[in-house]
């Protein structure tokens, strides 16, 4: 069948032809980038190859050493490799010597992965040296990062400079549409994963002809002669490495959703702003005032724990709105959407209710009429009780006096009560937390924070 032509002229397969083409120019780094990059790999491996120790060698990992990272990501993942017989404590111990003596005289920082590993910039990039076990195959790991050589090794050879091209296009796409890192605060596909779907699929564009059809609890394997163990998450991405992994383990069913209908909508009408949106128009302090008119928003505002690792901290948090969330039902409170931001200096938790104060009597129902040990029980049971016992569709009714009624207090009571219950990065950033109500949300509207409410308050995807 014929494609149809745009209105500009352009059949569908056209214009997506000349967005991918405009899409890898903005995102391939150059002939530059790559040469600054190789340098300073082969001169730190020259510079371990140098150092007395117990390693053997330096290897050079992640997207960059694929050949599909993205322009501007200017990350080296060095892996300093060990024998399997050494102990655990003298690969740390190693290590971390051998990372302070490529760092001498750069910022560094210890960071943690199954062993403390140190990372840090050299030159503008961002680079991580990482002790690891050299081992037989992925599966036969000591540490998790064992695997990660053979992640390099499987990818070289199964994605030649075309689909290395096509994975950069998955990625930039799913980082447009707000779907791409498997941290805990992006909760997505990690580039390994992306990859990977290049491998299966083939190209981009089938790729996310696949995405578009996912049903939950899709199941992607290379091998299918080797047997898996269940996974329970919305998208089973079995590692060709180590199929006892799911690479796909940390993308929630929000992102999966996402990535679902972002592909669908691409398919249908190709643009460019899925991969690169545009920059929303923050709304006026009075739009926004309007709106709050017609919502119940409140908040509680923390500060962002500093001396912690990012990831560690966005579970945290993330964990926590959960926490506030649950309290809020549990009061009687319907939540209709909730949501964290932070610039990593403050925290905002945000909940839109259905109402922000409830009436003083709480309808609570009793069990059936004909069971009357129970009807027994329960009338002994509640005291104070303002109306009934009655019956409505053949169980016991009866109204009582709820203990409080505002949201507002509800989160202040239980952020005084938990605040010393919490550890490490929670309760750091508990120590002195507010509860905003809308008049307080508009009197920080401005900044980061406007640009972020103002999307939050359209209640639209960055594609649509």
């Amino acid at each position: 069948m014929k494609q149809k032509n745009t209105k500009n002229g352009k059949s569908n397969s056209q214009k997506k032809k000349d967005i991918y083409n405009k899409v890898l120019a903005r995102v391939t780094p150059t002939k530059q980038d790559l040469l600054e990059e190789k340098e300073l790999f082969l001169e730190i491996k020259k510079q371990v190859e140098t150092l007395e120790g117990k390693h053997s060698h330096l290897e050079w990992c992640g997207s960059s050493a694929r050949g599909t990272h993205l322009k501007g990501d200017r990350d080296l993942d060095l892996f300093v490799m060990f024998d399997e017989k050494l102990s655990d404590n003298s690969l740390e111990e190693e290590g971390l010597r051998i990372g302070k003596e490529i760092f001498n005289g750069h910022i560094w920082e210890m960071a943690y992965s199954q062993h403390p590993y140190i990372r840090g910039v050299i030159r503008g990039f961002d680079v991580e040296v990482v002790p690891s076990y050299i081992v037989k195959t992925g599966a036969e790991k000591k540490s998790a990062v064992d695997r990660t050589p053979f992640h390099n090794k499987y990818i070289k050879k199964k994605l030649n400079l075309h689909k290395r091209q096509e994975a950069r296009l998955l990625k930039q796409f799913l980082k447009g549409i707000g779907s791409y890192g498997a941290d805990l605060k992006n909760c997505s596909l990690p580039g390994y994963g992306v990859e990977l779907m290049i491998v299966y699929y083939g190209g981009f564009e089938s790729a996310l002809k696949g995405i578009s059809k996912w049903k939950n609890g899709e199941i992607i394997r290379f091998n299918s002669k080797k047997t898996i163990k269940r996974f329970d998450e919305a998208l089973v991405l079995i590692d060709p490495v180590d199929p006892q992994r799911n690479v796909a383990s940390a993308l929630s069913n929000e992102q999966f959703d996402r990535m679902k209908l972002a592909s669908k909508l691409f398919l249908a009408k190709p643009d460019m702003k899925f991969f690169f949106p545009s920059k929303r128009k923050i709304w006026s302090k009075d739009r926004v005032r309007k709106m709050l008119d017609k919502k119940e928003v409140i908040a509680v505002k923390a500060s962002f724990p500093q001396k912690f690792l990012s990831d560690i901290v966005w579970g945290q948090l993330r964990r926590f709105l959960r926490k506030l969330s649950t309290q809020l039902r549990e009061n009687d409170f319907e939540v209709l959407r909730e949501t964290i931001w932070s610039d990593e200096k403050d925290i905002y938790y945000i909940f839109e209710l259905e109402t922000l104060k409830l009436q003083k009597a709480k309808k609570v129902l009793g069990p059936k009429v004909k069971d009357e040990e129970n009807v027994e029980r329960f009338l002994a049971n509640k005291k104070k009780v303002l109306s009934g016992p009655r019956i409505e569709k053949g169980r016991v009714i009866i109204e009582i006096e709820r203990k409080e009624v505002r949201a507002e207090r509800i989160l202040k009571k239980f952020l005084k009560s938990t605040k010393k219950g919490e550890r490490n990065a929670i309760r750091k950033s508990l120590k002195r937390p507010n509860v905003l109500s809308e008049k307080d949300l508009l009197k920080i509207y401005k900044g980061e924070f406007a640009e972020f409410f103002t999307h939050y308050l359209e209640g639209k995807e960055s594609f649509e």
